[in-house]
């Protein structure tokens, strides 16, 4: 049996990125954008999971959730909350009433799809399910645990509809291995392991929580840094120039060549994220 998921959100840009996000995990997704709604719903089909916002209109989250874990046909669905980062107030409430996890808005496109994994893995048996190696793989990558190439696309799309939307600045890191196909000729199977997995321990180290961290090519890594300035990403850039020089950072005697650019809007005059990136590659050359 397929699984389905139950989406509901206000807005009907967060309800395009959490069906895309279940999407490319191959499940099926019904959306709803009010409490009503969602009940309605359910009450046609039920879903193998709910992913709801806490402040939805004609009847909040809290107050669904408090309905269907007093239905007996439904109070195994498990529910994926949604709330605003700094609300710790509905989580906790939320949590109290049958919550099995939690998401924060901004959304973070590896995390939820993380979440959504946990929470059907460890769900009633009619729901839970062990997530097969061609799940994970697209849930992250799985030598360095960072986001996906598809991911990344997501996420460039959301995180600059909202920097257009809010008048926000959005800026983009990119990071490169030069001479990573070189290294792969000498060090074989184990260049990966060697260069690949310290590079992205160090660049993680060295972001915020809320920054989106992706493996965009083989030698290459994304970060895309919400709310942030091209001044912001230039101090990046710096720190992570001087980060990844220290010597006894990688398991080789081969030294990788480390190349680091950036690009931010609205600085750059692009439409959309693809573009943004493409000005953060050309940097590199």
């Amino acid at each position: 049996m397929s699984t389905l998921v139950l989406v509901a959100d206000s807005d009907p840009f967060n309800l395009r990125l959490l069906s895309e996000l279940c999407g490319t995990l191959g499940y099926d997704v019904m959306t709803a954008a009010d409490g009503g709604a969602v009940l309605d719903a359910m009450a046609r089909q039920r879903p193998s999971l709910v992913v709801m916002d806490a402040f939805l209109p004609v009847m909040d989250g809290l107050q669904v959730l408090r309905i269907l874990k007093a239905d007996a046909g439904l109070c195994g669905v498990p529910v994926l909350l949604v709330t605003a980062e700094e609300d710790t107030q509905s989580r906790e409430r939320g949590l109290a009433l049958g919550a099995n996890n939690y998401v924060c808005k901004p959304y973070r496109p590896l995390e939820i799809q993380q979440r959504m994994l946990d929470v059907l893995s460890h769900s009633a048996p009619e729901f839970a399910f062990e997530p097969d190696e061609r799940t994970e793989r697209m849930v992250s990558d799985p030598l360095t645990k960072t986001g996906t190439t598809n991911q990344l696309h997501i996420a460039l799309d959301y995180e600059f509809t909202r920097a257009v939307r809010y008048k926000h600045a959005l800026s983009c890191v990119l990071i490169r291995c030069l001479n990573y196909a070189e290294l792969v000729q000498r060090l074989g199977i184990d260049a990966p392991e060697l260069v690949i997995a310290p590079l992205a321990n160090a660049i993680r180290g060295a972001v915020r929580n809320v920054d989106h961290l992706f493996r965009s090519e083989a030698g290459e890594f994304t970060v895309l840094l919400p709310e942030t300035s091209i001044d912001g990403a230039r101090i990046v850039v710096e720190r992570l120039r001087l980060l990844l020089r220290e010597p006894g950072l990688y398991a080789t005697g081969d030294q990788p060549v480390i190349a680091v650019s950036a690009a931010s809007y609205p600085k750059e005059a692009v439409s959309d994220g693809e573009a943004l990136i493409a000005v953060a590659r050309r940097a590199l050359l």
